[in-house]
């Protein structure tokens, strides 16, 4: 099975869209976490095909993007290292956020030793 290495600061981008949607729905936890729940969804379609996505170019030459959820409002970015079995995910992004720069200013980050290994899904991480 493919593992995800996680940038340190993915747990933060997930904790921050359910925060942003709670807000913005004025409370509604079930829409949080349905937001969640989509994350979580893309996360396990990146792991089942990490090969897959829209192959960015320029500073982020050699990672790959999926949009996904509702409207296609998330947004990871990744990239693959099937001889290791491994997927490196730089960011999640939700909405308007650009995700572009973020994720330049952690595509040397990823193999940061603080880095965690995480099988799909946002939990205990």
């Amino acid at each position: 099975m493919i593992r995800q290495v996680r940038h340190p600061l993915v747990r933060q981008d997930i904790i921050g869209i359910f925060e942003h949607v709670l807000e913005a729905t004025r409370g509604d936890l079930d829409a949080a976490e349905r937001r969640l729940d989509e994350i979580d969804a893309l996360l396990a379609d990146i792991a089942a095909n990490p090969v897959s996505g829209v192959r960015l170019e320029g500073r982020l030459a050699g990672w790959l993007v999926r949009h996904g959820g509702r409207r296609h409002r998330i947004t990871i970015v990744f990239r693959p290292d099937p001889r290791q079995e491994l997927v490196h995910i730089a960011l999640v992004a939700f909405g308007g956020r650009d995700w572009m720069a973020a994720a330049v200013g952690r595509r040397d980050e990823a193999d940061h030793p603080a880095s965690r290994v995480h099988s799909p899904g946002w939990e205990g991480g």
